[in-house]
Protein backbone atom coordinates (compact mmCIF):
# COMPACT_ATOMS: atom_id res chain seq x y z
CA UNK A 1 0.00 0.00 0.00
CA UNK A 2 1.48 3.37 -1.01
CA UNK A 3 1.50 6.38 1.34
CA UNK A 4 -1.57 8.02 -0.29
CA UNK A 5 -3.64 4.85 0.08
CA UNK A 6 -2.47 4.45 3.69
CA UNK A 7 -3.46 8.03 4.57
CA UNK A 8 -6.84 7.58 2.90
CA UNK A 9 -7.42 4.28 4.69
CA UNK A 10 -6.35 5.62 8.08
CA UNK A 11 -8.51 8.70 7.58
CA UNK A 12 -11.59 6.59 6.85
CA UNK A 13 -10.93 4.38 9.89
CA UNK A 14 -10.47 7.45 12.10
CA UNK A 15 -13.73 9.01 10.84
CA UNK A 16 -15.56 5.73 11.50
CA UNK A 17 -14.08 5.53 15.02
CA UNK A 18 -15.05 9.12 15.82
CA UNK A 19 -18.62 8.49 14.63
CA UNK A 20 -18.92 5.40 16.82
CA UNK A 21 -17.46 7.10 19.90
CA UNK A 22 -19.81 10.06 19.43
CA UNK A 23 -22.78 7.72 19.24
CA UNK A 24 -21.65 5.81 22.35
CA UNK A 25 -21.42 9.09 24.27
CA UNK A 26 -24.89 10.15 23.14
CA UNK A 27 -26.25 6.71 24.02
CA UNK A 28 -25.61 7.33 27.73
CA UNK A 29 -27.09 10.83 27.62
CA UNK A 30 -30.85 11.41 27.82
CA UNK A 31 -32.55 12.13 24.51
CA UNK A 32 -34.95 15.07 24.54
CA UNK A 33 -36.62 14.23 21.21
CA UNK A 34 -40.06 12.62 21.47
CA UNK A 35 -41.94 10.66 18.83
CA UNK A 36 -43.95 13.81 18.10
CA UNK A 37 -40.71 15.78 17.57
CA UNK A 38 -39.44 13.17 15.11
CA UNK A 39 -42.72 12.97 13.21
CA UNK A 40 -42.93 16.75 12.97
CA UNK A 41 -39.34 17.03 11.70
CA UNK A 42 -39.90 14.28 9.12
CA UNK A 43 -43.15 15.84 7.92
CA UNK A 44 -41.33 19.12 7.36
CA UNK A 45 -38.48 17.34 5.56
CA UNK A 46 -40.77 15.36 3.24
CA UNK A 47 -43.20 18.19 2.41
CA UNK A 48 -41.47 19.26 -0.86
CA UNK A 49 -40.89 15.70 -2.05
CA UNK A 50 -44.30 14.03 -1.67
CA UNK A 51 -45.41 15.74 -4.87
CA UNK A 52 -46.20 14.04 -8.17
CA UNK A 53 -45.70 16.26 -11.21
CA UNK A 54 -47.31 15.58 -14.57
CA UNK A 55 -45.26 16.06 -17.73
CA UNK A 56 -47.19 19.32 -18.16
CA UNK A 57 -45.69 20.58 -14.90
CA UNK A 58 -49.03 20.45 -13.05
CA UNK A 59 -49.19 18.75 -9.67
CA UNK A 60 -51.14 15.52 -9.36
CA UNK A 61 -52.97 14.51 -6.21
CA UNK A 62 -51.34 11.48 -4.58
CA UNK A 63 -54.77 9.91 -4.31
CA UNK A 64 -54.93 9.86 -8.13
CA UNK A 65 -51.61 7.99 -8.32
CA UNK A 66 -52.91 4.45 -8.07
CA UNK A 67 -50.60 1.66 -6.94
CA UNK A 68 -51.47 -2.01 -7.49
CA UNK A 69 -49.42 -4.60 -5.65
CA UNK A 70 -49.62 -8.20 -6.82
CA UNK A 71 -48.12 -11.16 -5.00
CA UNK A 72 -45.11 -12.89 -6.54
CA UNK A 73 -45.75 -16.49 -5.66
CA UNK A 74 -43.47 -19.34 -4.74
CA UNK A 75 -43.24 -21.94 -7.56
CA UNK A 76 -45.54 -24.45 -5.81
CA UNK A 77 -48.33 -21.91 -5.35
CA UNK A 78 -47.83 -20.78 -8.93
CA UNK A 79 -48.80 -24.23 -10.20
CA UNK A 80 -51.90 -24.32 -8.00
CA UNK A 81 -53.26 -21.05 -9.41
CA UNK A 82 -52.49 -21.48 -13.12
CA UNK A 83 -56.15 -21.04 -14.06
CA UNK A 84 -56.32 -17.64 -12.34
CA UNK A 85 -53.24 -16.54 -14.22
CA UNK A 86 -54.95 -17.14 -17.56
CA UNK A 87 -57.44 -14.42 -16.64
CA UNK A 88 -54.80 -11.73 -16.09
CA UNK A 89 -55.01 -10.30 -19.61
CA UNK A 90 -58.60 -9.24 -18.99
CA UNK A 91 -57.45 -6.80 -16.30
CA UNK A 92 -53.89 -5.81 -17.25
CA UNK A 93 -52.35 -5.41 -20.71
CA UNK A 94 -48.56 -5.34 -20.57
CA UNK A 95 -46.05 -4.77 -23.35
CA UNK A 96 -43.13 -7.22 -23.39
CA UNK A 97 -40.22 -6.26 -21.14
CA UNK A 98 -36.88 -7.74 -20.14
CA UNK A 99 -37.92 -6.79 -16.60
CA UNK A 100 -40.95 -9.07 -16.49
CA UNK A 101 -41.54 -10.87 -13.17
CA UNK A 102 -42.58 -14.33 -14.27
CA UNK A 103 -44.33 -15.60 -11.12
CA UNK A 104 -46.65 -12.65 -10.50
CA UNK A 105 -50.33 -13.47 -10.03
CA UNK A 106 -52.14 -10.20 -10.71
CA UNK A 107 -55.41 -11.75 -9.50
CA UNK A 108 -53.84 -12.00 -6.04
CA UNK A 109 -53.39 -8.38 -5.05
CA UNK A 110 -52.97 -6.49 -1.79
CA UNK A 111 -54.52 -3.05 -1.19
CA UNK A 112 -51.89 -0.64 0.09
CA UNK A 113 -53.70 0.05 3.35
CA UNK A 114 -53.70 -3.70 4.12
CA UNK A 115 -49.99 -4.19 3.50
CA UNK A 116 -49.16 -4.74 7.17
CA UNK A 117 -52.03 -7.04 8.10
CA UNK A 118 -51.64 -10.70 8.98
CA UNK A 119 -51.39 -12.95 5.92
CA UNK A 120 -49.76 -16.12 4.65
CA UNK A 121 -46.04 -15.50 4.24
CA UNK A 122 -43.57 -17.12 1.86
CA UNK A 123 -42.48 -19.68 4.47
CA UNK A 124 -46.10 -20.84 4.95
CA UNK A 125 -46.64 -19.19 8.33
CA UNK A 126 -49.34 -16.60 9.01
CA UNK A 127 -48.13 -13.32 10.45
CA UNK A 128 -47.63 -9.61 9.78
CA UNK A 129 -44.89 -9.24 7.12
CA UNK A 130 -41.79 -7.46 8.36
CA UNK A 131 -39.56 -7.84 5.31
CA UNK A 132 -41.20 -7.02 1.98
CA UNK A 133 -39.59 -7.03 -1.46
CA UNK A 134 -41.39 -5.01 -4.16
CA UNK A 135 -40.20 -5.48 -7.74
CA UNK A 136 -41.30 -3.42 -10.69
CA UNK A 137 -40.30 -2.44 -14.21
CA UNK A 138 -38.86 0.99 -14.95
CA UNK A 139 -41.49 3.73 -14.69
CA UNK A 140 -44.19 1.45 -13.30
CA UNK A 141 -44.63 3.34 -10.03
CA UNK A 142 -42.03 2.22 -7.46
CA UNK A 143 -41.14 5.80 -6.49
CA UNK A 144 -44.84 6.68 -6.28
CA UNK A 145 -45.31 3.69 -3.97
CA UNK A 146 -42.58 5.04 -1.68
CA UNK A 147 -44.23 8.45 -1.54
CA UNK A 148 -47.63 6.92 -0.82
CA UNK A 149 -46.21 4.81 2.03
CA UNK A 150 -44.73 7.92 3.67
CA UNK A 151 -47.93 9.91 3.08
CA UNK A 152 -50.13 7.11 4.45
CA UNK A 153 -48.20 7.04 7.72
CA UNK A 154 -48.28 10.84 8.00
CA UNK A 155 -52.07 10.77 7.68
CA UNK A 156 -52.46 8.24 10.49
CA UNK A 157 -52.12 4.78 8.90
CA UNK A 158 -50.03 2.09 10.64
CA UNK A 159 -49.32 4.27 13.69
CA UNK A 160 -49.89 1.18 15.85
CA UNK A 161 -46.97 -0.49 13.98
CA UNK A 162 -44.50 2.32 13.38
CA UNK A 163 -43.51 5.61 14.96
CA UNK A 164 -41.71 6.71 11.78
CA UNK A 165 -41.42 5.76 8.10
CA UNK A 166 -38.10 6.55 6.40
CA UNK A 167 -37.72 6.64 2.62
CA UNK A 168 -34.07 6.05 1.64
CA UNK A 169 -33.20 6.07 -2.09
CA UNK A 170 -30.24 3.69 -1.96
CA UNK A 171 -28.44 5.30 -4.91
CA UNK A 172 -27.87 8.31 -2.64
CA UNK A 173 -25.86 6.37 -0.05
CA UNK A 174 -22.56 7.08 -1.78
CA UNK A 175 -23.30 10.82 -1.51
CA UNK A 176 -23.24 10.66 2.28
CA UNK A 177 -20.08 10.47 4.37
CA UNK A 178 -21.46 8.54 7.30
CA UNK A 179 -21.44 4.75 7.36
CA UNK A 180 -23.37 4.40 10.63
CA UNK A 181 -27.15 4.45 10.97
CA UNK A 182 -27.32 7.42 13.35
CA UNK A 183 -24.86 9.37 11.22
CA UNK A 184 -26.89 8.73 8.07
CA UNK A 185 -30.14 9.77 9.75
CA UNK A 186 -28.50 13.00 10.92
CA UNK A 187 -26.99 13.77 7.52
CA UNK A 188 -30.04 12.81 5.47
CA UNK A 189 -33.05 13.97 7.45
CA UNK A 190 -32.03 16.38 10.19
CA UNK A 191 -30.10 19.38 8.98
CA UNK A 192 -31.34 21.62 11.81
CA UNK A 193 -29.02 23.04 14.45
CA UNK A 194 -26.29 20.65 15.59
CA UNK A 195 -27.73 19.70 18.98
CA UNK A 196 -31.31 19.34 17.73
CA UNK A 197 -30.30 17.25 14.73
CA UNK A 198 -28.11 14.98 16.86
CA UNK A 199 -30.92 14.48 19.36
CA UNK A 200 -33.47 13.62 16.66
CA UNK A 201 -31.12 11.20 14.90
CA UNK A 202 -30.19 9.46 18.14
CA UNK A 203 -33.80 9.13 19.24
CA UNK A 204 -34.84 7.79 15.82
CA UNK A 205 -32.11 5.16 15.89
CA UNK A 206 -33.32 4.13 19.34
CA UNK A 207 -36.86 3.64 18.03
CA UNK A 208 -35.46 1.67 15.07
CA UNK A 209 -33.72 -0.73 17.48
CA UNK A 210 -37.09 -1.24 19.17
CA UNK A 211 -38.69 -2.17 15.84
CA UNK A 212 -40.78 1.00 15.64
CA UNK A 213 -39.37 2.35 12.35
CA UNK A 214 -40.20 1.22 8.81
CA UNK A 215 -37.29 1.62 6.37
CA UNK A 216 -38.22 1.99 2.70
CA UNK A 217 -35.01 1.02 0.90
CA UNK A 218 -35.67 2.23 -2.61
CA UNK A 219 -33.75 0.97 -5.65
CA UNK A 220 -31.58 -1.94 -4.55
CA UNK A 221 -30.67 -2.53 -8.21
CA UNK A 222 -29.30 1.03 -8.48
CA UNK A 223 -26.55 0.58 -5.90
CA UNK A 224 -25.31 -2.96 -6.57
CA UNK A 225 -22.57 -1.85 -9.00
CA UNK A 226 -21.25 0.72 -6.51
CA UNK A 227 -20.76 -2.00 -3.88
CA UNK A 228 -18.79 -4.41 -6.09
CA UNK A 229 -15.51 -2.48 -6.39
CA UNK A 230 -12.77 -2.30 -3.74
CA UNK A 231 -13.87 1.20 -2.74
CA UNK A 232 -17.39 -0.13 -2.20
CA UNK A 233 -16.57 -2.60 0.59
CA UNK A 234 -17.61 -0.18 3.37
CA UNK A 235 -20.71 0.81 1.38
CA UNK A 236 -21.71 -2.83 0.91
CA UNK A 237 -21.28 -3.50 4.63
CA UNK A 238 -23.44 -0.50 5.50
CA UNK A 239 -26.04 -1.57 2.94
CA UNK A 240 -26.30 -4.94 4.66
CA UNK A 241 -26.87 -3.11 7.97
CA UNK A 242 -29.82 -1.28 6.44
CA UNK A 243 -31.23 -4.43 4.85
CA UNK A 244 -31.14 -6.17 8.24
CA UNK A 245 -33.37 -3.60 9.96
CA UNK A 246 -36.43 -5.15 11.60
CA UNK A 247 -39.03 -3.65 9.26
CA UNK A 248 -38.09 -2.99 5.63
CA UNK A 249 -39.76 -2.49 2.27
CA UNK A 250 -37.17 -3.01 -0.47
CA UNK A 251 -37.81 -1.92 -4.06
CA UNK A 252 -35.88 -3.03 -7.13
CA UNK A 253 -36.08 -3.57 -10.85
CA UNK A 254 -36.10 -7.34 -11.46
CA UNK A 255 -33.19 -7.34 -13.92
CA UNK A 256 -30.77 -5.71 -11.46
CA UNK A 257 -31.79 -7.52 -8.29
CA UNK A 258 -28.91 -9.12 -6.35
CA UNK A 259 -30.61 -11.64 -4.08
CA UNK A 260 -27.33 -12.51 -2.36
CA UNK A 261 -27.65 -9.19 -0.52
CA UNK A 262 -31.10 -10.01 0.83
CA UNK A 263 -31.83 -11.60 4.19
CA UNK A 264 -35.01 -13.68 4.35
CA UNK A 265 -38.10 -12.12 2.73
CA UNK A 266 -41.59 -12.53 4.23
CA UNK A 267 -43.56 -11.23 1.27
CA UNK A 268 -42.62 -10.65 -2.36
CA UNK A 269 -44.73 -8.29 -4.48
CA UNK A 270 -44.71 -6.62 -7.86
CA UNK A 271 -46.08 -3.15 -8.52
CA UNK A 272 -47.96 -3.66 -11.75
CA UNK A 273 -49.16 -0.21 -12.73
CA UNK A 274 -52.71 0.80 -13.65
CA UNK A 275 -55.58 -1.57 -14.27
CA UNK A 276 -58.43 -0.68 -16.62
CA UNK A 277 -60.47 1.09 -13.94
CA UNK A 278 -57.42 3.11 -12.84
CA UNK A 279 -56.92 4.22 -16.46
CA UNK A 280 -60.55 5.34 -16.70
CA UNK A 281 -60.36 7.23 -13.38
CA UNK A 282 -57.10 8.92 -14.38
CA UNK A 283 -58.57 10.14 -17.68
CA UNK A 284 -61.55 11.67 -15.88
CA UNK A 285 -59.25 13.33 -13.37
CA UNK A 286 -56.78 14.99 -15.77
CA UNK A 287 -58.73 15.61 -19.01
CA UNK A 288 -61.59 17.88 -19.93
CA UNK A 289 -64.89 15.98 -20.37
CA UNK A 290 -64.86 16.31 -24.16
CA UNK A 291 -61.35 14.83 -24.33
CA UNK A 292 -62.07 11.83 -22.10
CA UNK A 293 -64.20 10.06 -24.70
CA UNK A 294 -61.69 10.76 -27.47
CA UNK A 295 -58.81 9.22 -25.55
CA UNK A 296 -60.97 6.31 -24.34
CA UNK A 297 -61.90 5.45 -27.93
CA UNK A 298 -58.28 5.76 -29.04
CA UNK A 299 -57.13 3.33 -26.32
CA UNK A 300 -59.91 0.84 -27.02
CA UNK A 301 -59.29 0.88 -30.78
CA UNK A 302 -55.53 0.55 -30.53
CA UNK A 303 -54.16 -2.76 -29.18
CA UNK A 304 -50.67 -1.26 -29.06
CA UNK A 305 -51.82 1.47 -26.65
CA UNK A 306 -53.40 -1.06 -24.31
CA UNK A 307 -49.93 -2.43 -23.61
CA UNK A 308 -48.63 1.00 -22.63
CA UNK A 309 -51.29 2.76 -20.58
CA UNK A 310 -50.82 0.60 -17.49
CA UNK A 311 -47.51 2.48 -17.06
CA UNK A 312 -48.51 5.76 -15.33
CA UNK A 313 -46.01 8.05 -17.06
CA UNK A 314 -46.95 6.65 -20.47
CA UNK A 315 -50.64 7.31 -19.86
CA UNK A 316 -49.80 10.83 -18.68
CA UNK A 317 -47.86 11.60 -21.87
CA UNK A 318 -50.68 10.21 -24.00
CA UNK A 319 -53.15 12.45 -22.15
CA UNK A 320 -50.83 15.44 -22.62
CA UNK A 321 -50.61 14.67 -26.34
CA UNK A 322 -54.26 13.77 -26.88
CA UNK A 323 -54.97 16.59 -29.35
CA UNK A 324 -52.14 15.30 -31.57
CA UNK A 325 -53.29 11.69 -31.62
CA UNK A 326 -54.65 10.29 -34.91
CA UNK A 327 -58.28 9.30 -34.99
CA UNK A 328 -57.49 6.12 -36.97
CA UNK A 329 -55.91 4.49 -33.94
CA UNK A 330 -55.50 0.92 -35.23
CA UNK A 331 -53.13 2.03 -38.01
CA UNK A 332 -50.57 3.80 -35.81
CA UNK A 333 -47.25 2.11 -35.07
CA UNK A 334 -45.29 2.32 -31.84
CA UNK A 335 -42.73 4.52 -33.57
CA UNK A 336 -45.43 6.80 -34.97
CA UNK A 337 -46.96 7.17 -31.52
CA UNK A 338 -43.62 8.10 -29.96
CA UNK A 339 -42.87 10.58 -32.73
CA UNK A 340 -46.16 12.34 -31.97
CA UNK A 341 -45.57 12.36 -28.21
CA UNK A 342 -41.94 13.49 -28.49
CA UNK A 343 -42.84 16.39 -30.80
CA UNK A 344 -45.67 17.47 -28.52
CA UNK A 345 -43.23 17.59 -25.59
CA UNK A 346 -40.65 19.41 -27.75
CA UNK A 347 -43.24 22.13 -28.35
CA UNK A 348 -43.59 22.58 -24.59
CA UNK A 349 -39.80 22.65 -24.18
CA UNK A 350 -39.33 25.13 -27.03
CA UNK A 351 -41.47 27.63 -25.14
CA UNK A 352 -39.72 26.94 -21.82
CA UNK A 353 -36.27 27.28 -23.39
CA UNK A 354 -37.30 30.47 -25.22
CA UNK A 355 -36.46 29.22 -28.69
CA UNK A 356 -36.23 32.03 -31.22
CA UNK A 357 -36.86 32.78 -34.88
CA UNK A 358 -35.56 35.95 -36.50
CA UNK A 359 -34.09 37.04 -33.18
CA UNK A 360 -37.45 36.96 -31.38
CA UNK A 361 -38.89 34.45 -28.91
CA UNK A 362 -41.40 32.14 -30.51
CA UNK A 363 -44.93 32.47 -29.17
CA UNK A 364 -47.12 29.51 -28.15
CA UNK A 365 -49.26 30.09 -31.24
CA UNK A 366 -46.23 30.09 -33.56
CA UNK A 367 -44.86 26.90 -32.00
CA UNK A 368 -48.23 25.14 -32.27
CA UNK A 369 -48.29 25.77 -36.02
CA UNK A 370 -44.81 24.33 -36.72
CA UNK A 371 -44.64 21.37 -39.10
CA UNK A 372 -43.07 18.15 -37.72
CA UNK A 373 -39.80 18.67 -39.62
CA UNK A 374 -39.61 22.27 -38.35
CA UNK A 375 -39.97 21.08 -34.75
CA UNK A 376 -37.15 18.58 -35.31
CA UNK A 377 -34.95 21.31 -36.78
CA UNK A 378 -35.77 23.76 -33.97
CA UNK A 379 -34.74 21.19 -31.33
CA UNK A 380 -31.92 19.60 -33.38
CA UNK A 381 -29.15 20.24 -30.83
CA UNK A 382 -31.15 18.80 -27.94
CA UNK A 383 -32.29 15.89 -30.15
CA UNK A 384 -28.70 15.07 -31.10
CA UNK A 385 -27.53 15.08 -27.48
CA UNK A 386 -30.43 12.91 -26.27
CA UNK A 387 -29.93 10.47 -29.17
CA UNK A 388 -26.24 10.09 -28.47
CA UNK A 389 -26.75 9.86 -24.68
CA UNK A 390 -29.49 7.24 -25.11
CA UNK A 391 -27.42 5.16 -27.52
CA UNK A 392 -24.28 5.45 -25.39
CA UNK A 393 -26.24 4.28 -22.36
CA UNK A 394 -27.71 1.29 -24.19
CA UNK A 395 -24.26 0.38 -25.48
CA UNK A 396 -22.76 0.76 -21.98
CA UNK A 397 -24.43 -2.27 -20.44
CA UNK A 398 -27.89 -0.70 -20.87
CA UNK A 399 -27.20 2.19 -18.55
CA UNK A 400 -30.39 4.03 -17.60
CA UNK A 401 -29.03 6.50 -15.03
CA UNK A 402 -26.53 9.22 -15.85
CA UNK A 403 -24.63 11.41 -13.44
CA UNK A 404 -23.45 14.87 -14.41
CA UNK A 405 -20.11 13.45 -15.53
CA UNK A 406 -21.91 11.21 -18.07
CA UNK A 407 -23.99 14.12 -19.37
CA UNK A 408 -20.86 16.24 -19.79
CA UNK A 409 -19.00 13.35 -21.42
CA UNK A 410 -21.68 13.06 -24.12
CA UNK A 411 -21.57 16.80 -24.69
CA UNK A 412 -17.77 16.64 -24.88
CA UNK A 413 -17.87 13.89 -27.51
CA UNK A 414 -20.31 15.89 -29.63
CA UNK A 415 -18.32 19.10 -29.20
CA UNK A 416 -15.11 17.34 -30.29
CA UNK A 417 -16.83 15.87 -33.33
CA UNK A 418 -18.29 19.22 -34.38
CA UNK A 419 -14.87 20.83 -34.10
CA UNK A 420 -13.36 18.08 -36.28
CA UNK A 421 -15.84 18.60 -39.11
CA UNK A 422 -15.86 22.40 -38.61
CA UNK A 423 -19.56 22.94 -37.95
CA UNK A 424 -21.33 25.16 -35.43
CA UNK A 425 -20.30 24.98 -31.80
CA UNK A 426 -22.59 23.60 -29.13
CA UNK A 427 -24.10 26.28 -26.87
CA UNK A 428 -22.13 26.62 -23.61
CA UNK A 429 -25.30 26.29 -21.52
CA UNK A 430 -26.33 22.96 -23.12
CA UNK A 431 -25.96 20.96 -19.88
CA UNK A 432 -28.45 23.13 -18.00
CA UNK A 433 -30.70 23.23 -21.07
CA UNK A 434 -30.85 19.42 -21.21
CA UNK A 435 -31.81 19.25 -17.53
CA UNK A 436 -34.81 21.45 -18.29
CA UNK A 437 -36.20 19.31 -21.09
CA UNK A 438 -39.18 17.00 -20.62
CA UNK A 439 -37.04 13.94 -21.28
CA UNK A 440 -34.43 14.03 -18.50
CA UNK A 441 -35.52 13.79 -14.88
CA UNK A 442 -33.83 13.40 -11.52
CA UNK A 443 -35.12 11.67 -8.39
CA UNK A 444 -32.42 13.31 -6.26
CA UNK A 445 -33.93 16.76 -5.81
CA UNK A 446 -33.73 16.27 -2.04
CA UNK A 447 -29.93 16.20 -1.98
CA UNK A 448 -28.55 19.34 -0.40
CA UNK A 449 -26.75 21.92 -2.52
CA UNK A 450 -23.27 20.64 -1.67
CA UNK A 451 -24.08 17.25 -3.22
CA UNK A 452 -26.65 18.06 -5.89
CA UNK A 453 -24.40 18.76 -8.88
CA UNK A 454 -21.98 15.87 -8.51
CA UNK A 455 -24.28 13.21 -7.02
CA UNK A 456 -27.62 13.69 -8.77
CA UNK A 457 -28.64 10.87 -11.10
CA UNK A 458 -30.56 11.71 -14.27
CA UNK A 459 -32.71 9.32 -16.28
CA UNK A 460 -35.04 9.41 -19.27
CA UNK A 461 -38.73 10.09 -18.76
CA UNK A 462 -39.26 6.36 -19.31
CA UNK A 463 -37.08 3.56 -20.64
CA UNK A 464 -39.07 3.47 -23.88
CA UNK A 465 -38.18 7.11 -24.53
CA UNK A 466 -34.51 6.23 -24.13
CA UNK A 467 -35.09 3.38 -26.57
CA UNK A 468 -36.80 5.76 -29.00
CA UNK A 469 -33.94 8.28 -28.95
CA UNK A 470 -31.37 5.47 -29.30
CA UNK A 471 -33.35 4.11 -32.26
CA UNK A 472 -33.40 7.58 -33.86
CA UNK A 473 -29.62 7.77 -33.47
CA UNK A 474 -29.12 4.33 -35.05
CA UNK A 475 -31.60 4.99 -37.89
CA UNK A 476 -29.87 8.26 -38.71
CA UNK A 477 -26.51 6.54 -38.99
CA UNK A 478 -27.82 3.69 -41.13
CA UNK A 479 -28.79 6.28 -43.75
CA UNK A 480 -25.54 8.27 -43.84
CA UNK A 481 -22.84 6.91 -46.15
CA UNK A 482 -20.24 9.43 -44.98
CA UNK A 483 -19.81 11.25 -41.65
CA UNK A 484 -22.23 14.17 -41.62
CA UNK A 485 -22.94 17.00 -39.15
CA UNK A 486 -26.44 15.69 -38.46
CA UNK A 487 -25.23 12.17 -37.79
CA UNK A 488 -22.32 12.04 -35.41
CA UNK A 489 -19.37 9.78 -34.79
CA UNK A 490 -20.33 6.42 -36.35
CA UNK A 491 -20.00 5.39 -39.97
CA UNK A 492 -22.72 3.33 -41.61
CA UNK A 493 -20.38 0.30 -41.57
CA UNK A 494 -19.90 0.58 -37.82
CA UNK A 495 -23.65 0.96 -37.30
CA UNK A 496 -24.41 -2.09 -39.46
CA UNK A 497 -21.87 -4.12 -37.45
CA UNK A 498 -23.54 -2.99 -34.20
CA UNK A 499 -26.97 -4.14 -35.43
CA UNK A 500 -25.57 -7.52 -36.50
CA UNK A 501 -23.91 -7.99 -33.12
CA UNK A 502 -26.98 -7.17 -31.03
CA UNK A 503 -29.94 -8.14 -33.22
CA UNK A 504 -30.80 -11.16 -31.03
CA UNK A 505 -30.25 -9.34 -27.73
CA UNK A 506 -33.73 -9.12 -26.11
CA UNK A 507 -32.81 -5.81 -24.48
CA UNK A 508 -32.74 -4.21 -27.95
CA UNK A 509 -36.05 -5.64 -29.14
CA UNK A 510 -38.07 -2.41 -28.80
CA UNK A 511 -35.13 -0.45 -30.25
CA UNK A 512 -35.27 -2.58 -33.40
CA UNK A 513 -39.05 -2.10 -33.66
CA UNK A 514 -38.54 1.65 -33.55
CA UNK A 515 -35.58 1.68 -35.97
CA UNK A 516 -37.79 -0.13 -38.49
CA UNK A 517 -40.50 2.48 -37.99
CA UNK A 518 -38.07 5.35 -38.57
CA UNK A 519 -36.69 3.98 -41.84
CA UNK A 520 -38.27 3.62 -45.25
CA UNK A 521 -37.39 2.65 -48.79
CA UNK A 522 -33.93 1.24 -49.46
CA UNK A 523 -32.69 1.92 -45.93
CA UNK A 524 -35.55 -0.16 -44.45
CA UNK A 525 -34.85 -3.05 -46.85
CA UNK A 526 -31.18 -2.98 -45.88
CA UNK A 527 -32.10 -2.99 -42.19
CA UNK A 528 -34.33 -6.04 -42.58
CA UNK A 529 -31.49 -7.66 -44.50
CA UNK A 530 -29.22 -7.15 -41.48
CA UNK A 531 -31.79 -8.72 -39.15
CA UNK A 532 -32.41 -11.72 -41.40
CA UNK A 533 -28.84 -12.24 -42.55
CA UNK A 534 -25.88 -13.87 -40.84
CA UNK A 535 -25.05 -14.47 -38.11
CA UNK A 536 -28.30 -16.36 -37.54
CA UNK A 537 -29.66 -17.63 -34.24
CA UNK A 538 -30.59 -21.32 -34.51
CA UNK A 539 -33.54 -20.79 -32.19
CA UNK A 540 -34.75 -17.75 -34.09
CA UNK A 541 -35.31 -14.18 -33.04
CA UNK A 542 -38.42 -12.43 -31.76
CA UNK A 543 -38.12 -9.79 -34.51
Amino acid sequence: MDIKQQIRSNGSELKFAVDRISEDIRAILPSHSSVEDIQSALKTYYAPYLVILRVSGDELDLETCYVNLAIVEAPVQREVEKQDLKEQAAVFHRVWSIDAVERTNMQSSIPLDQLFEKRKLRDGSVNIPKRILVQGRAGIGKTTLCKKLVHAHQTGLWRDHFDAVLWLPLRQLKAFKSRTLEGLLREKFFTQGLSEGDSLAHALETYAKKGRVLFILDGLDEIVTDTQCDEGIALRSFLRTLLRQQHVVITSRPSGLDRSLLPSIDLELETVGFNQQNVQDFLVKVLKPEAVRTVQDFIQQTPLIQGLVNIPVQLDVICFSWDSLPMDGPTITMTGLYQLMVRKLWCKDALLLRKTAGGKDLTPRQISKLAPQDIDELMATELQHLGYLAFKGMKNNHQIEFDEKALLSAIGDLREYRATVKIGLLPPQLLETMKQTSFLHTADADLDASKSDSQQAWYFLHLTFQEYFAAAWIAQHLQVKQPHPSAGMMTVEQTRAFVQEHKYNPRYEIVWWMVAGLLDGEALEEFFGLLQGSPRDLIGGRH
